[in-house]
């Protein structure tokens, strides 16, 4: 009897070598097919699934064995089956025969940081893929006992998705769901079924009300890695749209070749560019005209001879002599006005004009327009160019300070550009590896390594580096030479590795076309004078979600990128909690590890629960279903932002954009049931948002409060683990299984833990963990952990400009002039912003303004080193350092602050303000002066709370009256916001200077956003009740309670003692005169 259907991925698939990259090909490799392994052999026998089949030491069994044993406690007949296929359809082929690269990395347990050298990669088949299945029965053997009867309902556990294959199956890969017609009815009396089979499935969502940011790994630059790309100036030269096309097309003729040091090429550049547009301007300047004039030697000759003039009219001929005429007829009618009454006499000296062709040099005013108007050079400097247009040298002199502003702007684009092309070096380092190992593999076919090479080191091959023969020795340690030689072998590991060169380069160049697309470019400032702010002046964002590709079902049976956050992320952040509090309750124990290694796996232990991928439920438009946000770092002695340390990012916002995925788990056993109560706390954690997903995790990213949909209960009958779970709940019949589904609110009563997680000890949780190299570590909760609540109310109206397109534009003298609205979670584009904005303090420039001021209250002068020397704002705050395994993430997290009922003003803010000073609690304007700085300790500056100055306009409307002023919305005084920070593993004193610094004393207050100088930006900050510290002893034994919240008093929090600086700071943020 022959089976047939189609088997659809409903999530990728990976089949592979753990160590490789590549899914396995059939055959040699050469055109690149795929199937899913229909019975177990080969060399990877020990390891691999397949559909059916044994390995010879029999410790590996095909899967639908496998499925046969779990559910009929027998070993499935030798027989039944005789052979399954199932080949990739041709049309879940991309058209170049590679698939997705899904890649993921380690974070190291202390830091919550990636782990060096520990990333994955691996190519997976796409999800929503078809392959053909096929399976070949044997109708004898069908016809014994009840096998038809098991067969049936084991394809129906295929049919209803509830069977994996490949790997990953705990992080979101390998769920496979088969369509077929069953030639066979189903059975009146169903199997008997293992009483010890069960499954669970818990349907989970959660929406992006909170922001949430699952980055993805391409368009990264590694400093530890040296790019191997060339890079044209050529493509550099074509992006810069702001240079006319003939100065762009002279530079690319000029310095268009390739780069080899990036500043070395700017240099050039900022040589050639003016002494090109200098060169320019002159050419266009200078023009052949006709010209006739009087040679003096022809009025000598004039007054000689017969005829000649007489001494009066020469004299007044003399004059004219050697001047140009534009025609002759000008010619002629000078020369009757000079001779006056003796106007006749013209005709004998017109007989004597030259015809001449001579250059003249006046700055030509259109080719000077479209300079000044392209590079925003001042205009008026036309009579200034117009002096020196006829002296090259003269020109690009007077030239050079303006040219000198915009290439500011041009060079940032280069490094823009560069990043971009320079990204992901390690693709080239490993195509480098791939291409040397390559060679080796060549020379071993062709019989140029003997054997006494193989197993030495120092015995390099001719043409191979020291280090690659090493590192391909290493690479095989354990294969002979004699297996090594084999032909077969080497000729399918060469194709390999050609196949896997040829995947990189094609995987890579589809990622950058991805980040190049236009919803996925920021928007920048460029143009004249630096005005226009538009994607054309823009880079890639440098973060975007996390995405992959999948086949999308249509008409056009087309391939498409699709937003996903990975099973592994979600595991990833799972395993995170449940080991951070069970290490904080049972200490770094076998109790702890065995838990932990049974719910999440190990290696060659796989885990009692599978993470699905989270999907998006209903992708929308990409302009309107994701917001930016601005990263930018002050320089703490001005004040003024750091250009080079400006940083945007794409992120998840809204109730519309919701993620499903699924917990999945399979025989769960009585002794299993502590993990599972362990996994319900997790759970109900992760409903409260206490377990977060992705990066920017303290800058207020990832916290989401999931929501459960439904549960699936599947078992044999009423067994003690049904009782545990679901207690007296009835099943009901469904086929082979007894069956619960819940839905709705019912699932918060249903997934109740079972127990309650107990310190060992009574005492958990009292000081935090400490790395081996000094630091305070992540691994475990310990010292002050908690959640202060946090409500702003503002003193004086602020601004904290929006991310991406300004909202409102308008011209000027025919310049744009922008108008900003208030900082809003919201699209980078103005367009598709909606109009109930959602106006917030970005919990990042939350972050930067504490920041600033716990670095000033700690005298943290010296800057972090190493790891194991970090100071204390580092340490409590994050910091990034250089070389690998150099980064921790900070112990404190800043939520958005968002507006309850946001009042807002439109403001005009002229410049240049230096002038403008606030002393005595008044505003005093001083002609020539520069701005005043107040900086503590030489290091640090903080802006006096002041009363708005006097520049400062506030208008009805955005009605622009100048080009030389800032325009923007203002939240008005006592608008307030609310916001959360959470914070672990903190020491005494920490938690003392940060509640000092955000609460501060009585007529202290803060400042925050754009125009500090001027007066705007003034806040206070109120610590509110709600705010807690947890009891770790507590946290999970109480039912539903918040018993293990403990009050934070502020007043008892308030010490001064851990204040440095505490005079300087209480005189700088004196805001009682507001």
């Amino acid at each position: 009897m022959i089976i047939q259907g189609k088997l659809y991925a409903e999530a990728p698939i990976y089949r592979g070598n753990a160590r490789k990259t590549l899914f396995t090909r059939d055959g040699d490799g050469k055109n690149k097919l795929v199937s899913l392994a229909g019975e177990v052999e080969g060399t990877a026998q020990s390891l691999m699934d397949a559909f059916i089949g044994q390995s010879r030491d029999r410790k590996n069994i095909g899967l639908l064995n496998r499925l046969w044993q779990r559910l009929y406690s027998e070993a499935m007949p030798g027989n039944l089956i005789n052979k399954v296929e199932c080949k990739l359809q041709k049309e879940s082929y991309p058209p170049n025969h590679f698939f997705d690269l899904r890649m993921g990395i380690k974070l190291d347990e202390d830091r919550w940081a990636a782990e060096a050298n520990a990333n994955y990669k691996m190519e997976t088949l796409l999800r929503n893929s078809v392959f053909d299945f096929t399976m070949s029965i044997n109708n004898s053997d069908l016809q014994l006992k009840d096998n038809v009867a098991k067969l049936y309902f084991l394809l129906q556990e295929l049919i209803a998705g509830r069977f994996w294959f490949g790997a990953g199956k705990s992080k979101g890969l390998g769920r496979v769901r088969l369509e077929v017609d069953l030639p066979f009815s189903s059975p009146d009396i169903p199997p008997s079924l293992d009483k010890k089979a069960n499954y669970l499935q818990i349907n989970a969502s959660f929406n992006a009300q909170n922001p949430v940011l699952v980055g993805w790994n391409w368009g990264k630059i590694d400093p530890l890695t040296t790019s191997f790309s060339s890079i044209e100036a050529r493509l550099l030269i074509e992006n810069m749209k702001d240079i006319p096309d003939d100065i762009r097309d002279r530079l690319e003729m000029a310095i268009g070749g390739p780069i080899l040091n990036p500043d070395d090429w700017k240099q050039k550049f900022s040589e050639y560019f003016t002494r090109i547009i200098a060169i320019w301007l002159k050419e266009k300047s200078s023009k052949e005209i006709d010209t006739w004039i009087l040679p003096a030697a022809a009025v000598t000759k004039l007054e000689k001879g017969k005829h000649a003039l007489n001494k009066k009219l020469t004299a007044k001929l003399k004059p004219l002599a050697d001047q140009p005429f534009s025609s002759q007829e000008d010619a002629s009618a000078a020369f009757k006005e000079a001779f006056g009454k003796k106007a006749n006499m013209a005709k004998r000296v017109t007989k004597f004009l030259e015809h001449q062709k001579q250059t003249q040099q006046n700055l030509n005013k259109e080719a000077w327009l479209q300079i000044s108007n392209s590079l925003g050079i001042d205009e008026s400097m036309f009579e200034q160019v117009s002096e020196c247009v006829q002296d090259e040298v003269a020109l690009e002199k007077t030239l050079t300070p303006a040219c000198h502003r915009i290439q500011i702007t041009l060079f940032q684009q280069v490094d823009q550009q560069i990043k971009l092309l320079q990204s992901d070096a390690w693709v080239d380092a490993e195509i480098q590896s791939r291409e040397e190992h390559m060679q080796i593999k060549i020379m071993l076919l062709e019989g140029k390594i003997a054997e006494h090479q193989w197993s030495d080191p120092g015995m390099v091959p001719e043409g191979i580096r020291s280090t690659t023969w090493k590192n391909f020795l290493n690479d095989h340690s354990r294969v002979s030479y004699r297996h090594m030689r084999s032909a077969d072998n080497l000729k399918k590991s060469i194709v390999n590795d050609k196949n896997q060169i040829e995947f990189l380069k094609s995987y890579r160049d589809q990622t950058r076309q991805q980040l190049t697309l236009p919803h996925h470019i920021d928007f920048r400032a460029g143009g004249p004078f630096n005005r226009d702010i538009s994607r054309e002046y823009g880079k890639p964002y440098d973060t975007i979600f996390m995405r992959m590709i999948s086949w999308a079902p249509s008409s056009q049976k087309q391939h498409a990128w699709e937003v996903y956050i990975p099973g592994s992320t979600i595991k990833g952040a799972f395993r995170k909690r449940a080991s951070q509090l069970l290490k904080t309750l049972w200490g770094e124990t076998k109790k702890t590890s065995t838990l932990l290694d049974l719910l999440f796996g190990a290696q060659r232990q796989q885990g009692l629960v599978f993470f699905s991928d989270a999907y998006l439920i209903h992708p929308d438009d990409p302009n309107r279903s994701w917001c930016s946000m601005d990263g930018i770092r002050m320089n703490p002695q001005t004040g003024q932002p750091i250009e080079t340390a400006k940083r945007d990012y794409l992120f998840a916002y809204g109730k519309q954009l919701s993620f499903q995925f699924q917990f999945n788990l399979q025989d769960i056993h009585v002794k299993d049931l502590t993990a599972v109560s362990l996994l319900f706390h997790l759970i109900r954690d992760f409903q409260q948002g206490e377990i977060p997903l992705g990066g920017e995790k303290t800058n207020g990213c990832g916290w989401v409060e999931a929501n459960i949909c439904k549960i699936l209960w599947l078992t044999a009958n009423g067994s003690e683990v049904h009782q545990k779970l679901f207690g007296n709940q009835p099943l009901k019949k469904n086929g082979i299984w007894q069956s619960l589904e819940i839905k709705d609110e019912a699932t918060a009563i249903a997934l109740k833990p079972l127990e309650p997680v107990v310190s060992d000890n009574g005492h958990a949780g009292q000081t935090p963990p400490e790395a081996k190299a000094g630091f305070i570590s992540h691994r475990a909760f310990g010292g002050y952990c908690g959640k202060l609540v946090v409500e702003a109310s503002l003193l004086t109206p602020m601004n904290i400009q929006e991310s991406g397109e300004s909202s409102y534009k308008s011209t000027l003298d025919n310049e744009q002039v922008n108008g900003f609205d208030f900082f809003s979670i919201s699209p980078p584009e103005a367009k598709y912003r909606d109009t109930n904005k959602v106006y917030a303090l970005p919990g990042r420039s939350i972050k930067g303004m504490l920041r600033h001021i716990y670095t000033i209250s700690s005298d943290a002068q010296t800057e972090s080193t190493d790891i194991s020397r970090l100071n204390e704002v580092d340490s409590l705050f994050g910091w990034v350092g250089d070389g690998p395994n150099q980064a921790i993430m900070g112990r404190i997290s800043f939520a958005f602050a968002t507006f309850e009922n946001p009042e807002l003003a439109w403001f005009k803010v002229p410049y240049p303000y230096g002038e403008w000073h606030y002393t005595g609690n008044q505003w005093q304007k001083k002609p020539g002066s520069q701005a005043a700085a107040l900086i503590i300790a030489k290091k640090w500056r903080l802006f006096p709370h002041a009363h708005l100055a006097p520049i400062v306009k506030q208008t009805e409307n955005f009605e622009p009256d100048s080009v030389q002023a800032r325009y923007f919305m203002a939240m008005l005084p006592g608008n307030k916001a609310r916001f959360t920070i959470r914070f672990w593993n903190l020491l005494e004193t920490e938690l003392q200077r940060l509640i000092w610094c955000i609460a501060l004393k009585p007529g202290l207050a803060h400042k925050m956003g754009n125009n500090r100088y001027l007066g705007f930006g003034s806040m206070n900050l109120k610590i509110l009740p709600e705010s807690y510290l947890i009891d770790w002893n507590k946290r999970y034994t109480e039912e539903l309670q918040n018993n293990w919240n403990i009050p934070i008093k502020v007043n008892q929090w308030q010490s001064t003692e851990t204040i440095k600086h505490y005079e300087a700071l209480k005189k700088a943020l004196n805001a009682k005169h507001l």
